[in-house]
C-alpha cells in the first residue's frame, strides 16, 4: 500500500493595501516648475506625465524642441531663453572642470582614497596602544583597570568614528 501523501493547503496570498498616490495639481506643477498654468496644461495636452514635479522636468528637457515648435510666440521666446540657459550652464560646468583639471585642482578619488586609509590605518594603530602606554605610567594597583578603561572608550570611540565615516560615504567602511 503506498504512503499516505496529503494534499497541498491552498492559502490565499495577503494583498498588501498601499495608499493611492495623489499626482500633483497643475497650480502646483506650475509653481514648482516657475510656469504658468496654462503652459503646465498646454504640457500635459501634449502627453506629460503628470506624476511629480522632477518627471515634468525630464519630459520638458527631452521635449523642448517640440514644446518650441508648437508653442505660440509668447510661450517660444521663453522656451528657447530657457534651453539656451540650460545649454549654457552645462557648457559653463564643463568648462569649469575642464579648468579645474587642468589647472591641478582636482585631486584624484583613489589618492584621496588612499591617503585617507593611510590616515585612518595610523589613527587606529597609535589609539590602539594607549591602553597599554596608560597602564605602565599608572600605579601598579591600577594598571588593569587603567588598561581596560582606556581600550573601552578606544573601542567605542572607534565604532563611532567608523559609524559616522559610513554616514558620509555608504561604502568607506568596506574599502577602509
Amino acid at each position: 500500500m503506498p504512503p499516505f501523501k496529503r494534499a497541498p493547503i491552498k492559502r490565499k496570498s495577503a494583498k498588501v493595501r498601499v495608499a493611492p498616490v495623489v499626482p500633483p495639481t497643475v497650480a502646483e506643477l506650475a509653481i514648482g516648475l516657475g510656469l504658468s498654468s496654462r503652459t503646465i496644461a498646454i504640457y500635459l495636452s501634449r502627453g506629460c506625465p503628470r506624476t511629480s514635479i522632477d518627471d515634468v522636468m525630464v519630459w520638458r528637457s527631452e521635449n523642448i524642441k517640440d514644446v518650441a515648435e508648437s508653442a505660440d510666440l509668447g510661450e517660444l521666446s521663453v522656451e528657447n531663453k530657457r534651453a539656451e540657459i540650460a545649454e549654457r550652464l552645462e557648457n559653463a560646468r564643463t568648462r569649469k572642470l575642464k579648468n579645474d583639471t587642468l589647472a591641478g585642482q582636482l585631486i584624484r578619488k583613489e589618492i584621496v582614497e588612499r591617503d585617507l586609509s593611510i590616515a585612518v590605518a595610523r589613527l587606529v594603530n597609535r589609539l590602539a596602544s594607549l591602553g597599554t602606554r596608560c597602564a605602565t605610567v599608572s600605579p601598579s594597583a591600577l594598571k588593569a583597570s587603567v588598561k581596560s578603561a582606556v581600550e573601552d572608550t578606544v573601542r567605542i570611540t572607534l565604532k563611532e568614528f567608523v559609524t559616522e565615516l559610513g554616514t558620509l560615504s555608504p561604502n568607506i567602511t568596506d574599502r577602509v
